[in-house]
């Protein structure tokens, strides 16, 4: 994924898209979709379809994944936290950064 020659930037554009989608739709299962959906478009930057798929990332895409992650801690905590270190293992380039923890 991350790490494509000269794409490097692109490349790291889509794995947190395909991240942050991926975060947004376990959300929808365990939250419900208006829930997940509505926390998720209310972060700065993110664009999100009513499947829950991030279309576009505005400004830093680590920042987003980060404000993301803490709307959902604040509603599931643990559960939350849980989804997404597993999620992150699929991002080594991306989990290597590290978090803000909420």
């Amino acid at each position: 994924m991350a790490g494509k020659g000269g794409e490097s930037v692109l490349s790291d554009q889509e794995d947190y898209q395909s991240l942050l989608s991926d975060l947004v739709k376990k959300q929808m299962v365990m939250l419900g979709p208006q829930v997940a959906i509505s926390k998720a478009r209310t972060v700065a930057g993110l664009t999100v379809g009513q499947d829950g798929q991030v279309t576009a990332i505005s400004g830093d895409p680590h920042s987003a994944l980060e404000q993301l992650a803490s709307e959902y801690m604040k509603l599931s905590g643990q559960i939350a936290n849980t989804t997404l270190q597993s999620l992150l293992e699929q991002y080594p380039a991306i989990k290597s950064r590290g978090l803000q923890q909420a």
